[in-house]
């Protein structure tokens, strides 16, 4: 009876070294970055869906707004808020209409 709870003590120790080995370590390098989120270029809030959200060309560039009361604003001086912080995002062939 030892014998046989010694060799099943023995059989499950290798059975789970084995196991271990058998998994693949995670590749060693630089991290992924996370994509900085698109911020309206009037009230600098993050635009949640860029692809559906209001835009406007500016100089080649592509504003995308939080809201639609946002578009209106912009439109009236675009060199205003094209000056700030918000980044221009490039057209997507998503969201290529003039909303």
């Amino acid at each position: 009876m030892k014998r046989v709870l010694f060799s099943v003590g023995i059989l499950a120790l290798t059975t789970g070294v084995a196991a271990a080995q058998q998994q693949t370590p995670k590749k060693a390098g630089k991290p992924t970055k996370a994509a900085a989120p698109i911020v309206c270029a009037v009230m600098k809030e993050k635009v949640s869906d860029p692809t559906k959200a209001a835009f406007s060309m500016y100089k080649g560039q592509k504003y995308v707004f939080c809201c639609p009361g946002c578009k209106p604003e912009f439109d009236k001086n675009p060199a205003k808020y094209a000056k700030a912080e918000a980044k221009p995002v490039k057209p997507t062939k998503i969201n290529k209409k003039k909303a």
